[in-house]
């Protein structure tokens, strides 16, 4: 029980500061946070439990600032503790509050997310379940503890998709370029002219500094 309050006071006092640190936390959320440690940080009028919609199925989760796609943050569980947040939940293009000290935000473009890490980087390809998702950051300045607790998915999205509008031939023909169940450079020419944009930020708690839960 004297864990359990510490846990809870250490939330409380820890103030939202729309920062997302890779491996650690999501503003005050961390993976020690609990369902009623949120209604304590956020406000419980500002906090909804309701199922998500994913590939897989409905999902229950809890989500915050729901009516605010550039701050809600969908949480789902592992038993008490939180296991994934969905950063700006309902939106692909921003904007969004939310953002790492780097700079990592939705809608933050291919170009300058290399420029960030400092180099290329490499993408799961498109037309499959993951599409699109960062796979490594081949040891640039964006590369992640392999330590800690949580990690980081970066998804990114071509720029057509996002702008819900056909794709023309050319981009349907770089498309077909960019698919299938392997990585690509984010310098090959075919994602680079397909201009992708970050369209999801996902801070998983499955580390293995996370220890047991």
């Amino acid at each position: 029980m004297a864990l359990g309050a510490l846990l809870v006071g250490s939330a409380v006092a820890q103030k939202n500061d729309w920062l997302i640190v890779p491996g650690q936390r999501v503003g005050p959320i961390t993976s020690a946070t609990t369902r009623a440690d949120l209604n304590a940080v956020f406000g419980k009028e500002n906090v909804e439990d309701r199922n998500l919609d994913v590939s897989e199925g409905p999902e229950a989760a809890t989500v915050v600032f729901g009516n605010d796609t550039s701050a809600a943050l969908a949480v789902t569980w592992d038993k008490e503790r939180a296991s994934e947040i969905h950063v700006c939940f309902g939106t692909q293009s921003g904007p969004c509050k939310w953002r790492t000290a780097s700079g990592i935000r939705i809608g933050l473009p291919l170009r300058e997310l290399e420029k960030l890490n400092g180099k290329s980087f490499q993408l799961a390809g498109y037309g499959f379940d993951g599409q699109g998702t960062v796979t490594s950051w081949r040891h640039g300045a964006l590369e992640e503890d392999p330590g800690a607790c949580g990690h980081l998915v970066v998804r990114l999205t071509p720029a057509a998709e996002l702008e819900d509008r056909p794709l023309s031939k050319q981009e349907s023909n770089l498309l077909k370029q960019a698919q299938g169940d392997k990585p690509y450079s984010s310098g090959s020419l075919a994602i680079l002219e397909l201009s992708p944009l970050v369209s999801a930020l996902e801070l998983q708690f499955r580390g293995p500094g996370c220890g047991s839960k």
